[in-house]
């Protein structure tokens, strides 16, 4: 990104407060329609006390400037990108704040400046141009023009010419301040500002694989580094891509390292964000590439020895708060007080690589939530690896887009995992077990053993299985 952000966040129409309100319904006009550039204009001048088509023209091309819009001239029409869909599809102002954060400067600084208190936008000027000294920012216009979209997505308020944080902007300047690493994509690193950035100490040099933890001894996030004369390929550049792991040439075949064995784990499941970088061989400092997901991991020959050979994808997130919100929204996807949720996600909401992390982090949660043991039959077998025999099952199914939230999850071991998903088992709105009645079939006396056994529940009542769930998959299975 480096260079290219931009210094200005323009107003949008509706007034200092209200931008999403009015944004939100031109979205739905874009989609609905999907209109000529001069279309768009029209709406606006209808529907907006626009008076001036350069002024819309300057708007657009900001939305278009932050991945919302996307203005086409062959044909010509202007379209929602995915990521504007995914924020209209809820409205969720998180999705937005990432929008603007990602392509303008200074939202994040604004965030953490409140944090010590309300301030006037002169204040707020002040702190950005202090920040951001690089690109000269001195437009006294520049902070109404952030706080007035930090308004209108609900994170600031404003009274008497002061600014302070709502609850819900508090919150969200925590999470994006709370032991961020300053980092740029596109940006050069010398290994000490690598290591006052992140925390942390690499000693003599950053190794491929730096798995780095916490004060509990937690994993709390991964670098990786990728040489030009490294065995990687022509492909680093690309949106997906191969890394081979730690361990040198001369020793022969890759070990299961605490490095490999970090990355390996990612590939089961993304748990902490991976930052990427790359290192050209005419210089020592490191490019930062931004976060990545490590999408596979094999073990395969090559070139005369067994290595590590991990998949990795570019996360187009440019914060890790923005990996920790998703990882997040696994557990807060279903409220309490919600009858009727939907079963399953819309199709614009997420990107693909977004749907990867929220899926990784269902595995996470719903076998945390029920402590690695089986919900139907309690078990926790243990292979000589290591390994457990617990899966995390989705109630309404994957394969018809299944939500990817805890309370449509269970842990269960692989045999009742197959029971489930065949039909075998179901669950009772009171947690019980319900077996088919289906005694003409080799395997019933097997599972007819477990009819109405309590199912063992997570301690934590927020996380058990939603009644909407349950009863969809009694439906698609005849018990109903």
């Amino acid at each position: 990104m480096g260079g290219g952000k931009r210094t200005i966040a323009v107003r949008f129409f509706g007034g200092a407060g209200n931008y999403t309100d009015v944004l939100e319904r031109f979205c739905k006009f874009v989609l609905a329609e999907s209109p000529s550039e001069a279309a768009a204009i029209d709406w606006l001048e209808s529907n907006t006390r626009a008076t001036s088509d350069d002024g819309i023209r300057r708007r657009l091309t900001f939305l278009e400037g932050i991945e919302l819009l996307e203005i086409e001239r062959d044909p010509d029409r202007v379209r929602l990108t995915q990521r504007g869909m995914a924020w209209l599809s809820e409205t969720d102002p998180a999705v937005l704040y990432e929008l603007l954060a990602e392509h303008v400067r200074g939202f994040d600084t604004l965030l953490e400046e409140l944090l010590d208190g309300p301030e006037t936008d002169a204040e707020l000027g002040d702190a950005i141009e202090s920040e951001h000294a690089e690109v000269d920012w001195n437009d006294s216009s520049g902070p109404a023009q952030h706080r007035g979209w930090l308004q209108s997505l609900g994170y600031v308020d404003r009274s008497d010419g002061l600014n302070s944080l709502t609850d819900a902007g508090r919150e969200l300047a925590r999470r994006r301040t709370a032991d961020a690493p300053d980092l740029e994509r596109g940006e050069f690193y010398t290994q000490s500002e690598l290591e006052a950035a992140l925390g942390t100490n690499f000693g003599a040099y950053i190794k491929g694989i730096n798995p780095r933890t916490d004060e509990n001894g937690d994993l709390e996030f991964i670098v990786v580094k990728a040489r030009e004369d490294g065995p990687y390929g022509d492909d680093l550049a690309d949106e997906r891509f191969t890394y081979i792991g730690e361990g040198l040439p001369e020793k022969g075949d890759q070990r299961p390292t605490a490095a490999n064995n970090a990355l390996v784990e990612q590939a089961d499941r993304s748990t902490v964000p991976v930052y990427f970088f790359y290192h050209p061989a005419d210089r020592d400092e490191l490019r930062y590439e931004g976060l990545v997901d490590v999408v596979d991991a094999e073990y395969v020959s090559r070139d005369g020895r067994m290595v590590y050979e991990f998949t990795m994808e570019r996360l187009d997130l440019e914060h890790p708060a923005a990996f920790e919100a998703l990882t997040e929204s696994v557990t807060e996807d279903v409220d309490d007080d919600t009858d009727e949720p939907p079963l399953t996600d819309d199709d614009e909401e997420y990107t693909t690589v977004q749907r990867r992390v929220r899926s990784s982090a269902f595995r996470t949660e719903v076998k945390s939530a029920y402590e690695h043991r089986c919900a139907i039959c309690g078990t926790s077998r243990e292979a000589p690896d290591g390994t457990r025999d617990i899966e995390a099952a989705h109630i309404y199914p994957k394969r018809e887009n299944g939500r990817d939230a805890v309370r449509n999850g269970l842990a269960l071991c692989r045999l009742h995992h197959w029971a489930f998903d065949a039909g075998w088992l179901a669950i009772a709105d009171d947690y019980r077990v319900l077996v088919a009645d289906r005694p003409d079939l080799e395997g019933y006396e097997e599972f007819a053993a477990l009819e109405d056994e309590p199912l063992q529940l997570p301690a934590d009542e927020d996380k058990r299985p939603h009644a909407a769930f349950l009863a969809a998959h009694r439906e698609r299975h005849g018990f109903e």
